[in-house]
């Protein structure tokens, strides 16, 4: 009877690419993964992959044979999980990606918090904010901010969500504090870059208005944490993510500009690597996520509104 474990190696081989990379992923050496694909094959009396020292490419027989056994697979590791799907000993690896600056302000107390109840669960978290393949990457999930392009991934929006214009207290003191897109002109904007291209045309909208201003600043970066930090600093207004500055318009270190036109939206999706089943552990973090981000949100709206003081320096000077 063919094993598992060697259906296991050939549809993360056939994944990958590489069965290099299917050993790592499975927590084997090169040496048992070669086994187990050429016992499959002896089994079968078919070549399933064509391969070389770098990559692996499946036959038409192999490709066949992928369509049929992945779903399979999927079902028999769900029934596995399944009888644990009531318990709270959820266990094993949960590997994802997320942008950087989400990663720190909303993750990290996220995932200790799973952890809490969840003891067995490890995670492997790759922050950055470049776009991963989730293909030829061993991951689970992914975080992605924005509208998604047609693919063959799977997508779940968790909430929707919009940029805000912020700046600390003291710069408003100083510049004032814009309260239309088109005074932003007269301002130090930090500006946050994304594949080479510097991100300054600033959308906004009004009902049925949109205006769109190009901003101009003194500092460019492509990590927007340090874009938020320079705000913190006092160095200019960033154009950022609600949910990364939610925590600092809540205590006050940021306050918002130009409240009454709203940012681009940004809705906030968890990808996945293809259909199919996902392991409890994975179900059960991204209804924890979800329900961590709604929580907050609803509390965001009940933030209190400006002091007498801080209105009193908002109608104060104009920005310059």
């Amino acid at each position: 009877m063919t094993s598992l474990n060697d259906l296991h190696v050939f549809v993360e081989a056939a994944r990958l690419g590489s069965l290099s990379a299917a050993a790592r992923r499975l927590g084997r050496t090169p040496a048992a993964a070669s086994a187990s694909l050429k016992r499959l094959e002896a089994e079968l009396g078919i070549r399933l992959v064509e391969r070389n020292t770098r990559t692996l490419r499946l036959t038409p027989e192999g490709m066949l044979y992928r369509d049929r056994v992945e779903p399979g697979l999927a079902l028999l590791d769900e029934a596995r999980h399944a009888i644990h799907d009531e318990c709270d000993d959820v266990g094993g690896e949960i590997r994802l990606t997320a942008p950087i600056d989400f990663a720190r302000q909303v993750l990290r107390p996220v995932l200790n918090d799973f952890q809490r109840q969840h003891p067995q669960v490890r995670f492997t978290l790759l922050a950055g904010d470049e776009v991963r393949d989730l293909v030829s990457e061993p991951l689970d999930l992914a975080i992605r901010f924005g509208e998604l392009p047609d693919s063959a991934l799977v997508a779940r929006k968790l909430l929707d969500n919009r940029r805000v214009v912020v700046g600390t207290p003291d710069y408003f003191e100083r510049h004032g504090r814009p309260r239309r897109p088109e005074d932003l002109l007269t301002h130090n904007c930090l500006i946050y870059m994304s594949g080479g291209m510097a991100y300054r045309r600033w959308p906004f909208q009004r009902g049925r208005q949109t205006v769109v201003v190009e901003v101009h600043g003194d500092r460019i970066s492509n990590d927007g944490s340090l874009v938020r930090e320079w705000a913190l600093d006092g160095a200019g207004l960033a154009f950022k993510s609600e949910l990364d500055v939610r925590a600092d318009l809540a205590a006050g270190r940021l306050a918002e500009a130009c409240k009454e036109w709203r940012g681009l939206s940004l809705p906030l999706h968890v990808v996945f690597p293809g259909g199919g089943p996902r392991p409890v552990r994975v179900r059960r973090f991204v209804e924890f996520l979800r329900a961590r981000l709604q929580q907050g949100e609803a509390a965001s709206r009940c933030l209190p509104g400006p002091s007498p003081g801080q209105r009193q320096a908002e109608s104060g000077p104009g920005p310059g």
